[in-house]
């Protein structure tokens, strides 16, 4: 798709004031009619990146002979066959913010062409999504019938849910102290300790466990061993949510190795049985190793049962490597202090290509698109609610765009393939 030109109109100067840039939400074209512009936002960020105050307005008011300001636009084809702008208007006589609105577009237009996103699907595993499900249909339930709602914490869950059961009333909690006899209690995707759940239930309350399967199968496994006078070594992190409430099944019995020299911290001096158990949440190609030392050291040792393993972190890991592969560049959308943002990034960048971290749509500058035919777009579990969608809407808006998700599953075959 070849550079687009920018043409430079006369629009109302109604609401410009000296000094700053209107950029478009909606304008009117003579050619084509109300044009929306998805990239506003984009423009937008370029403008005050120059130091320029800029506004966002609806433009819809058509061009006539008689208007003063001067409107710079570009437009580009969109993927379902309609057209979209990129615009920036200054006041009449204000040469400075004028070049600046041009400068901006003729920047963006630079970089419009027909591209492809590779989208990685959504970093909420089954058991995760089970969980909020469970916790917005309980508040939805529960409202306006006096019984308030309380999802105890860790609540992983997506930022939209969290949203959704504030309004509806729900309360996200690690304590119990307000939670009265008739309230309703979730209990979250990774669980809670033997004894927070004995509180719970000396207080007279509804209990909707949303503990996913597979922490629910680790702790059942951690009981059975304490049961079985085994000593039982998590492979895993101590500071995972899921580690509590599964050593909580076991006391005083448990050893947590997250790298292979802990295993020679297992408490197997009374010549008891060892067992082990992969911790909910870690791929199982990064505990091979620590489980390879642990079977070394004590040849008897075996897995606890019963007991499930969580492939959730591998096929994440996979999904955002193969679209990494197959993407010109990789933009990881997320809060760029959290610990998840810079996992997922280093798992993209595995791959060899360039990564950007966008904490926020203004971060994208078009210099990253430069000789991009196709983006890939991963989303860290610390990315505020919509920003993964802003920021389709917004490259959208650069010429046609077409879309594919990406998901890498691991299926459990029911029986043995001959």
């Amino acid at each position: 798709m070849s550079r687009p030109d920018v043409r430079e109109l006369p629009v109302a100067s109604a609401g410009l004031r000296r000094g700053e840039v209107v950029v478009p939400t909606r304008v009117g074209d003579a050619v084509h009619g109300v044009l929306s512009c998805p990239a506003a936002p984009l423009v937008a960020a370029s403008l005050r990146a120059r130091g320029r105050p800029v506004r966002l307005a609806d433009l819809t008011g058509r061009p006539s002979a008689d208007a003063d300001a001067r409107l710079y636009l570009v437009t580009c084809p969109q993927e379902d066959g309609g057209t979209a702008a990129v615009a920036a208007a200054a006041a009449p006589g204000d040469a400075l913010s004028a070049a600046a609105a041009r400068a901006a577009v003729e920047e963006w237009a630079a970089v419009c062409a027909n591209r492809s996103l590779l989208m990685a699907s959504t970093p909420w595993c089954s058991g995760a999504l089970h969980a909020a499900g469970a916790a917005r249909q309980a508040a939805a339930d529960h409202q306006g019938t006096g019984r308030r709602v309380h999802v105890l914490t860790p609540a992983a869950m997506p930022p939209e849910t969290l949203s959704a059961l504030a309004e509806l009333g729900a309360v996200v909690t690690d304590s119990l102290d307000e939670v009265e006899p008739g309230d309703v209690v979730v209990v979250p995707a990774h669980g809670v300790t033997a004894e927070r759940r004995a509180e719970v239930a000396r207080r007279n309350v509804t209990v909707v466990d949303a503990t996913c399967p597979v922490v629910a199968a680790a702790q059942a496994a951690a009981g059975r061993a304490a049961d079985g006078r085994s000593h039982l070594v998590l492979v895993g992190q101590r500071d995972h949510a899921a580690t509590d409430p599964i050593i909580s099944q076991a006391p005083g019995r448990v050893t947590i190795a997250d790298t292979p020299a802990k295993t020679a911290a297992v408490g197997a001096g009374n010549g008891g049985p060892v067992s082990y158990l992969l911790q909910p949440g870690l791929a199982p190609e990064a505990g091979a190793p620590i489980l390879s030392a642990l079977r070394s050291r004590y040849p008897a040792a075996r897995p606890a049962v019963p007991a499930e393993i969580c492939y959730a972190p591998s096929d994440r890991a996979g999904t955002i490597y193969s679209v990494a592969l197959g993407s010109d560049v990789m933009l990881v959308v997320g809060d760029p202090r959290a610990g998840d943002t810079r996992h997922v990034c280093g798992l993209a960048r595995d791959s060899g290509t360039k990564v950007q971290l966008i904490g926020d749509v203004a971060d994208i500058k078009a210099a990253m698109l430069a000789s991009v035919q196709t983006i890939g777009l991963a989303e860290s579990t610390s990315a505020r609610a919509g920003l993964a969608a802003e920021t389709l809407t917004a490259l959208s808006g650069l010429g046609r765009l077409t879309v594919a998700r990406r998901r890498l599953a691991t299926e459990k075959a029911a029986g043995v393939l001959g």
